[in-house]
């Protein structure tokens, strides 16, 4: 069976010290705290970008299905289009 240690004899630390030690713990904790919330905003922003392919990769294979509703379809998608886009969605849309 394992023994167990006694806790170490230490001599009490000042006001200053045991301060200097939670701000050292508190700037611990922010640092944590702000992984997190990077790794949250890159996982939504990566959910977001496989949203966005996975439902362009629909649209593309349904005008591929149905062409008349694509040429239907266009002229109310092309004003939600970034200008510098349209030409290759214009293309894309014209191969399916």
């Amino acid at each position: 069976m394992p023994t167990s240690a006694a806790p170490k004899a230490t001599k009490p630390k000042s006001p200053e010290e045991r301060r200097a030690a939670l701000e050292a713990r508190r700037a611990k904790l922010d640092l944590r705290i702000r992984a997190l919330a990077s790794e949250e905003r890159e996982r939504r922003r990566r959910e977001d970008t496989r949203g966005k392919i996975v439902l362009g990769g629909a649209l593309l294979a349904f005008f591929r299905k149905e062409p008349v509703a694509a040429k239907a379809l266009m002229p109310r998608l092309l004003p939600l289009i970034a200008e510098r886009d349209r030409e290759v969605v214009v293309r894309l849309s014209d191969q399916a």
